[in-house]
């Protein structure tokens, strides 16, 4: 339930129904590549699994704190030497 990953999530959704196969494919790469890099799935991760406190703290903590920006990062193209060849 982090805010974050709600909204890229409802984004991707909103994306994805208008792309082909491969670019949603490509999109997911990216999505997973950056959730990797700097997102609330560590933090997930701790509050479930290591701590098992149940207790994450999401950064940001509301929806309306997660900007604009900060959602588009999860989708921007990476560099060309990690981007996801289909070929």
């Amino acid at each position: 339930m982090s805010p974050t990953s709600m909204k890229v999530t409802f984004r991707q959704l909103e994306l994805g129904s208008q792309l082909s196969l491969a670019q949603c494919l490509i999109m997911e790469y990216r999505l997973a590549v950056r959730h990797l890099e700097r997102s609330d799935f560590k933090e997930g991760v701790r509050a479930l699994l290591i701590d098992k406190d149940q207790k994450p703290q999401w950064q940001p903590t509301k929806l309306a704190d997660v900007t604009e920006e900060h959602v588009q990062w999860f989708f921007r193209k990476l560099p060309d030497t990690e981007e996801l060849k289909l070929e």
